[in-house]
């Protein structure tokens, strides 16, 4: 044992050792510690400023800060622990890990340059197809082929100028769903199309240069030709789809002067009514939307006021190209004061096209009129017990697959299956050797069978569907026919001011339910009225490219739902890397 001496406890210690023991000493035996707060809270200030600069868009600007006070106190840490940092980063394992990180950051940015190359391609105007693919089953994110026609007919630079008020949710989102459809416009433009945001609200002298009185609002303009075409959209409040690209397209047609096609309905024989859209009834609403969405400039008239068309535009060729007769009840009227079959047929003689849809029960002028073309109605509606809707075997269910189907014609090439309730057959009163022709060789018409029943199938002119060998007339019979003619069977084709063949096309189907609204979405029903009205228009690119119909799909979730889906889409993939990496340097610590 060591005596000690008891004044050697109490003797001050030198002047060098008590130093080591101050501020500097205290800091370097801390040093430790303050680089694993340092590294600790910098990293939680860098994750937490990116996450709220990322999702949290109203307090972009104190996570950007945030963000920023994380970097500094990582350099920090960085520049304290840089000898650690060095033999980190210089050292054999760290020479593998920047091995690694060249070959990542490599990877990232070869992604990135292909990624930004494939998006500045398709981003040019009319790119190649295969650059945009839309997944979707009604390609709502691209064009409509017969948007992309009506585009590229224009032949001067377009100019959209969008009125739009953004400062409120429904209109920022609105303006989004616009910006994207004009954004496809643009892109698929040959001659030329922009467009530009404007805050009514702030320039109001340019709103009212345009005309614009009501927002959101788009003013279509033709750059040399200065036309300018304003149509107005609907409450952003309503949903973000304010405008669509019928309303585009039509606007294009205007500016540039390209002449809308007239198609009318005729009223006044009971025939279906059109401004009827809803669902399940006999109207022809559904129809009718067909035929604006293809660009048509649609109205209905009387068969007087086709006359007073026909004696006012008739002799500068001016006439509606397509009218339609929807179910009609009663009969022309031939009375001394208009006889509405001369109009009919003067209308068909100048070259204009008609889509008959006739009923079982039709009136003896009508069939007067499709007589004068080689054609006949049926009296009573068909049966065919091969191939109908369930129950009732006068349904018919007509199928490609089972042949009823002409795959020949640009009408019914695209369908494959078609519904028709209480449908008449549609007879021939000439055989195909027996129609006069021209001293060329040209006939005058031409019919082709469009659908027709089975086998199994045959008029029925009793109460009971039971085939009567001695009253009931057996099928196969056509339900749908088209004609090309260029004169009716007794009378001499014309000629136009070009000395040109007047032709005239017709379409007879011997049912009008099926396109009404009950089934006009039944099938291909709709498919079938709308590519009807497309060939006797002339307008054969139209056909099987109908403009597509928006989805709406949409998660209805609770709150507990949404919050959840926030939370772990925010923070569950940092907290799990988090914690692999924890778990990680743990074990090998």
């Amino acid at each position: 044992m060591v005596d000690r001496d008891p004044s050697a406890i109490s003797r001050p210690l030198p002047e060098d050792a008590r130093s080591d023991f101050g501020f500097v000493g205290r800091l370097k035996d801390n040093l430790s510690s303050i680089r694993v707060l340092l590294f600790l809270v910098g990293t939680g200030a860098a994750l937490i400023g990116a996450i709220v600069w990322l999702f949290i868009r109203d307090l972009a600007s104190a996570g950007i800060l945030v963000l920023g006070i994380g970097v500094v106190l990582l350099l920090i840490d960085a520049a304290i622990s840089w000898r650690d940092v060095g033999t980190a980063v210089f050292g054999r394992r760290g020479r593998y890990g920047a091995n690694t990180v060249i070959l990542v950051v490599a990877f990232i940015a070869i992604s990135a340059i292909l990624n930004w190359l494939v998006f500045w391609l398709a981003d040019r105007p009319d790119p190649m197809g295969w650059l945009r693919v839309d997944t979707t089953a009604t390609k709502q994110f691209v064009l409509s082929d017969q948007a992309v026609a009506i585009l590229n007919s224009v032949d001067e630079p377009i100019r959209a100028n969008a009125f739009f008020v953004t400062d409120t949710p429904a209109g920022a989102a609105a303006w989004q769903e616009t910006q994207d459809l004009l954004n496809e416009f643009r892109r698929r433009s040959s001659k030329g199309f922009e467009f530009r945001l404007i805050d009514p609200e702030l320039e109001p002298n340019l709103a009212a240069e345009f005309g614009v009185t009501v927002n959101p609002s788009i003013a279509v303009e033709a750059m040399d030709s200065r036309r300018v075409e304003t149509i107005q959209g609907l409450d952003p409040r309503s949903g973000p789809q304010v405008f669509n690209e019928n309303d585009i397209s039509t606007s294009l047609l205007i500016v540039s002067q390209i002449q809308q096609k007239g198609v009318l309905f005729i009223t006044g024989h009971g025939e279906a009514d059109i401004t009827d859209s809803a669902d399940g009834t006999g109207g022809f609403g559904r129809a009718l939307q067909a035929v604006v969405r293809d660009n048509y400039a649609v109205a209905s008239a009387t068969m007087q006021e086709l006359g007073r068309i026909l004696g006012s535009d008739g002799e500068s060729g001016i006439l509606p190209a397509v009218v339609i007769f929807a179910g009609p009840e009663t009969d022309l009227d031939t009375g001394t004061a208009i006889d509405e079959v001369a109009i009919l047929l003067e209308y068909m003689r100048r070259g204009g096209s008609v889509l008959f849809m006739l009923e079982p029960d039709t009136t003896a002028t009508w069939r007067e009129v499709i007589g004068r073309y080689g054609l006949t109605l049926g009296t009573s509606q068909m049966v065919d017990t091969s191939s109908f809707v369930a129950p009732n075997a006068n349904f018919l269910q007509i199928k490609k697959s089972n042949g009823q189907i002409t795959a020949s014609h640009q009408i019914t090439d695209p369908i494959d299956v078609l519904y028709m309730p209480g449908v008449a057959f549609v007879g021939r009163t000439v055989d195909e050797n027996s129609v006069p022709v021209m001293d060329d060789g040209t006939p005058y018409l031409t019919q082709t069978l469009l659908a027709q029943t089975t086998l199994a199938s045959w008029e029925e002119s009793g109460d009971e569907i039971n085939f009567d060998v001695g009253a009931d007339i057996p099928g196969p019979l056509p339900v749908a026919v088209a004609v090309e003619a260029i004169a009716e069977l007794s009378r001499a084709p014309g000629v136009d001011a070009n000395g040109d063949l007047i032709r005239t096309n017709i379409v007879l189907i011997g049912d009008f339910d099926f396109g009404s609204n009950s089934f006009f979405s039944s099938a291909k029903n709709g498919d079938l009225f709308a590519n009807s009205v497309n060939w006797l228009a002339k307008d054969f690119e139209l056909i099987s490219t109908r403009p597509k119909t928006r989805v709406f799909r949409e998660l209805v979730l609770t709150q507990t739902e949404r919050d959840f889906i926030r939370w772990t889409g925010w923070l569950l993939m940092p907290v799990l890397l988090g914690a692999f990496g924890v778990a990680s340097w743990w074990r090998r610590r």
